[in-house]
């Protein structure tokens, strides 16, 4: 959704980057990233564990949008390079990004840009809340496509597997990350109510 909440704000952001509110929101889901990447799964199923780090990827840019979402995410992917044990497992540093996860850690942020913009796109629309629901669930998976497109890469270029044995290792990850995007778009509706401030300003007919 869109990064200000009000004509002066947007006149702000534009001119001199972003307000004490904005870099707070930035701050917390960053904090969100990290803490759900680190904890321990809820469970597993077939093998699979279902961790909850992709719920807050796919949450930050359908609430904070694409501006300030990338810049949550991009801040996360910071935090851990410089050593911070807040990627899975708790691993930390460069070397992550050289690992065969690490195309994912890339495709967080350039997910976050293109489904937060996507999310602005709906949130002005001021559609109804099960509409709303539908929406951004579509989001949610677009989110989901181009995180899993870089990580499928850096898979292949990284761990040097070829496209369907990345495709194969990945497989039921997907699945349980379809159920999470339900969650993800579960809570950013009810934040979204609650801060109807948080939602962007409908643009004036031209």
């Amino acid at each position: 959704m869109a990064d200000t909440t009000s004509p002066q704000a947007s006149v702000k952001a534009r001119a001199g980057g972003f307000q004490g509110t904005d870099l707070a929101l930035i701050a917390v889901f960053a904090a969100l990233v990290a803490v759900l990447s680190v904890i321990p799964p809820l469970f597993v199923v077939a093998a699979v564990p279902f961790a909850l780090q992709m719920v807050a990827v796919m949450l930050t840019p359908l609430v904070l949008g694409a501006v300030r979402g990338g810049a949550a995410l991009a801040l996360y992917l910071v935090v851990g390079l410089l050593g911070l044990p807040v990627f899975a497992g708790q691993s930390s540093g460069p070397g992550v990004l050289l690992g065969a996860t690490g195309g994912f850690l890339i495709g967080y942020i350039v997910a976050a840009l293109a489904a937060g913009a996507l999310a602005t796109a709906v949130l002005r629309r001021r559609p109804r809340k099960p509409v709303l629901a539908v929406q951004l669930y579509l989001v949610a998976l677009v989110d989901l496509v181009v995180v899993y497109a870089f990580g499928i890469a850096g898979m292949m270029i990284n761990a040097s597997l070829s496209l369907p044995a990345a495709l194969a290792a990945n497989g039921l990850f997907m699945v349980g990350d379809l159920v999470k995007a339900l969650l993800a778009v579960a809570i950013a509706v009810a934040v979204l109510t609650a801060f109807p401030r948080l939602m962007p300003a409908v643009r004036a007919p031209r």
